[in-house]
């Protein structure tokens, strides 16, 4: 635009500046955009007696419903949203313009967001005919905009005024020095006339309006779309935006930046919409990711707590004073080792699954304690284990072996084991807590100590939902509290669902399954006796699967996929069916994609 084509900005020169701007611009412009953004209401009839025009209003709009009327939903007000974008895009198409895309409606919630997604869709404003039927499509909106929340029209319009003279600086800094500011006392909507032809719409003046339209919304000037400076070596290049079947509308920049031909009878309608190279330069440098194939492994995450497991009470039916040699706290004791002192005698673990009820001796009535224990006698290889038959009678045999046992640890050899002495368990026990002191003296039913197993486990109490994806067995990956990640399995499923109590109320919680697992690496977890731990399954594999990033994907208005494809210089919407999400990927199915191509990521 020529410096002096829209006259000097001022008091006697604002009629002129405004009357060549309506020469200039494409018809209609400002009110379209205006009217789209922000439909005028359609006047409600006058109310009937004794009826009032607030319900009547209602009553038009939302239809009659059952006794327990209630408002919209916000689900259903979105529905009604998305249908109203369709509806729009299909009446401009039916205006004459067939390549006119879909709007994504999901990010739109003022004129700013609404201008930004037409502009981002690749909408070219200053199409001539353009702005007719944005004005006939913008009735489309008017029951959605009458169901949304309004805002206070006072602020409305001092938004509206700052966005205008906003809209007005950014043109003079794209080069139109003596683009003039809005007049709302002359141009009330919007501040600009708007009414010529359009056929004095300058290249300059297009890519200008390009940068600047979503200023005019309240939005950023939209930079990208700037073109490149004189001295930019970047060739020309285009960025094309199918249609929902995918039909691609290509055309280079340099057409782009000519004024469009008037669409009419006869006449093709005009190309799909472009931008410049600075755009597909900003994309491919910011913003691509290649597709490829990969397994997609699905997992599901869960907590727990590692520990020893609940401790338990050890009973050595053992009486007398303690004399000493007490384990300590985290000691690990297995067979043929001393748990502790009374009477300044032993009382030895030994392997067997019955506890101890009675004294062992000669001529003891038979039973398979004493099996037991002459099994135990027999495991340590004491000298004559080898003539001794083992079986439920306590024989001379016995009598001999339990004397060289007692020779070994140093105490008197009567061949009698007098009541708690021995202590009989499983496998080997860890001590978790000592009750009992050096000089106490303690009685048989005594729980001098608590005890859990030696090997550290994982306790989860899954719903039962959840626990379906759990089996005996299954490989799991433990994270633990450092950060460090270590193998596990699951050693037990329970079978039953129980109720936790709640420590603090004493009220039953939800039903629960619990799902103990063990470290494969013992030593992984060692520095830790207790701590809270997740730890992970793998659901599912999708085996050589074909992978984008999820956001990558951009949702389309009949509810499907698309993604933006980067090629030769242009970026092209193709459909995607989609399959597996797992964390930041998605698995497509079906649609036009190789591995290698690259995709934008919005």
């Amino acid at each position: 635009m020529a410096a002096g084509a829209c006259g000097t900005v001022g008091e006697e020169t604002n009629e002129v500046a405004a009357t060549d701007l309506s020469e200039i611009m494409p018809e209609g412009l400002f009110e379209a955009l205006e009217n789209v953004a922000n439909p005028p209401a359609e006047p409600a009839p006058d109310p009937a007696p004794g009826e009032s025009l607030a319900e009547e209003i209602y009553e038009t709009l939302v239809p009659a419903q059952a006794d327990n009327e209630q408002e919209l939903s916000e689900e259903e007000l979105l529905r009604l949203r998305d249908e109203a974008f369709v509806d729009f895009s299909r009446c401009i198409r039916d205006e004459g313009f067939p390549d006119f895309p879909d709007i994504d409606s999901s990010q739109i919630v003022d004129q700013a967001s609404f201008l930004r997604a037409m502009q981002e869709a690749g909408v070219s404003f200053t199409q001539p005919g353009l702005a007719p039927a944005l004005q006939t499509c913008a009735s489309v909106f008017s029951e959605l905009i009458a169901l949304a929340p309004q805002q206070d029209t006072n602020v409305q319009q001092v938004e509206q005024e700052e966005n205008a003279v906003a809209f007005s600086q950014c043109m003079r800094d794209q080069g139109l020095d003596d683009f003039p500011d809005p007049d709302f006392g002359q141009y009330p909507n919007t501040g600009f006339p708007g009414q010529g032809d359009g056929s004095g719409v300058t290249p300059e003046i297009q890519a200008a309006l390009r940068v600047c339209l979503p200023v005019f919304g309240g939005a950023e000037p939209n930079e990208a779309a700037a073109p490149p400076p004189p001295d930019d070596p970047t060739p020309a290049a285009q960025v094309t935006a199918s249609n929902p079947q995918g039909t691609s509308n290509a055309q280079s920049s340099a057409t782009s930046t000519q004024a469009p031909q008037p669409a009419g009878e006869g006449s093709t309608p005009a190309p799909g919409p472009t931008v410049s190279a600075s755009v597909l330069r900003d994309t491919e440098e910011l913003n691509t990711a290649e597709v490829v194939r990969r397994d997609l492994i699905d997992t599901e995450e869960f907590s727990g707590t590692l520990g020893y497991g609940d401790p338990e009470a050890l009973h050595t039916n053992t009486s007398g004073v303690v004399t000493g040699r007490l384990p300590t706290e985290g000691d690990v004791l297995g067979v043929g080792d001393v748990l502790f002192e009374v009477n300044s005698y032993p009382v030895v673990l030994l392997r067997g699954e019955r506890p101890m009820y009675r004294p062992f001796e000669r001529d003891m009535e038979e039973g398979p304690d004493v099996e037991q224990l002459e099994q135990a006698l027999a495991d340590m290889r004491l000298p004559g284990y080898e003539d001794m038959t083992i079986d439920e009678d306590f024989t001379r045999v016995t009598e001999d072996l339990v004397e060289e046992w007692q020779n070994r640890l140093g105490v008197e050899k009567t061949g009698v084991i007098d009541m708690g002495f021995v202590v009989f368990i499983e496998a080997p026990i860890r001590i978790s807590s000592v009750n009992v002191i050096e000089g106490q003296t303690i009685s048989a039913q005594a729980a001098a100590f608590t005890i859990t197993g030696q090997d550290q486990e994982i306790v989860s109490n899954l719903d039962p939902a959840d626990a379906e994806i759990v089996n005996r067995l299954d490989r799991v990956e433990v994270e633990l509290p450092d950060g460090r990640v270590t193998p596990g399995a699951v050693a037990e499923v329970a079978r039953v669902a129980t109720r936790l109590t709640n420590p603090q109320t004493g009220a039953p919680g939800d039903p629960t399954i619990e799902v103990i697992i063990v470290l494969l690496d013992g030593e992984a977890s060692a520095r830790f006796d207790a701590a809270p731990v997740d730890w992970t399954i793998t659901k599912e594999v999708t085996p050589n699967a074909l992978v984008v990033p999820a956001s990558a994907l951009i949702a389309t208005v009949d509810g499907g996929f698309s993604v933006e494809v980067v090629q030769e210089g242009e970026t092209t919407l193709v459909p995607v069916e989609v399959g597996t999400f797992v964390d930041a990927l998605v698995e497509i199915t079906g649609g036009d994609l190789e591995v290698g191509d690259l995709v934008r990521i919005p």
